[in-house]
């Protein structure tokens, strides 16, 4: 590598995590994929974008489509809110709890606040009744992020018996009714691993949203992580040896899980350097 100015930009690979929504001028590689993505989420208000392990999906998501449809936003003056989570060991409660910190701002929803998990359970409509009661500016779009998503079959197979599996079902109510509702216009993309496809055959309104929009992450071509490569460092202010770039490229092989090894790769290489 060398130097184009005397005032390089800090590290601009993340590592072994996803990239933000903020470093989204750092991702490069995937511009059509993410077209593609808010093309089908703002058709279908859903797309479920699945891909195998350490294929990018949560760094497509946050740095490619989030970001290209707050740009789109700002065109069409449009408003959105957007809620992201993780469905964890309870997905109830995380739906609640993200919803208390995305739009109430209370970053401490506790044991005092789980009366409105049994809401959820009991109103299969929560999710736009809460939207509605809750929302501050009047038609504003709501974006609601599942990373993922494959979390929810933990319930299946961890011994918590009916009650955790209804609650999994409910969960699954919930999102189906948000996205077909007309009250108030909610969004939705779930992030999932490609290997957790075939669990969705208790969830009969999830397949149907699926089949009708979702979206396999490719693997990179060579051309692409040429881009991931090359594309950061220059943005940083450097460059970087051709020479160096056909070797790790080499080097990377053909699996689907690489990408995350690159980006540690780049971001320990320009942190050497």
């Amino acid at each position: 590598m060398e130097s184009k100015s005397s005032s390089l930009k800090t590290n601009p690979f993340p590592g072994l995590r996803p990239f933000l929504p903020e470093e989204s001028e750092l991702f490069f590689g995937r511009e059509r994929e993410s077209e593609e993505i808010l093309k089908k989420l703002l058709s279908n208000r859903f797309v479920a974008v699945i891909g195998a392990s350490g294929s990018g999906k949560s760094s497509l998501v946050n740095s490619g489509v989030v970001p290209k449809l707050m740009k789109n936003s700002q065109k069409d003056k449009s408003l959105w809110k957007v809620i992201k989570f993780h469905p964890g060991s309870d997905p109830l409660e995380s739906l609640a709890s993200a919803f208390a910190k995305t739009i109430l701002g209370d970053q401490n929803f506790g044991e005092t606040d789980k009366s409105v998990i049994s809401h959820l359970r009991d109103n299969p409509d929560w999710i736009a009744s809460a939207l509605q009661n809750l929302i501050v500016k009047k038609g504003e779009r709501t974006l609601i992020i599942i990373d993922q998503f494959e979390e929810i079959f933990r319930y299946s197979t961890d011994g918590k018996g009916s009650a955790a599996e209804k609650d999994t079902l409910q969960f699954a109510r919930l999102l189906e009714n948000a996205v077909s509702q007309t009250l108030i216009e909610v969004y939705i993309i779930i992030i999932m691993r490609s290997d957790f496809v075939g669990e969705f055959a208790h969830f009969h309104g999830l397949i149907q949203l699926m089949n009708n929009s979702s979206f396999l992450v490719p693997r990179m071509t060579w051309e692409n992580y040429k881009a991931v490569i090359e594309n950061p460092v220059r943005y940083a202010g450097a460059e970087i040896d051709p020479g160096l770039v056909v070797t790790i490229l080499n080097d990377l092989g053909d699996q689907s899980d690489q990408l995350p090894v690159l980006q540690h790769l780049m971001m320990r290489t320009f942190s050497f350097w």
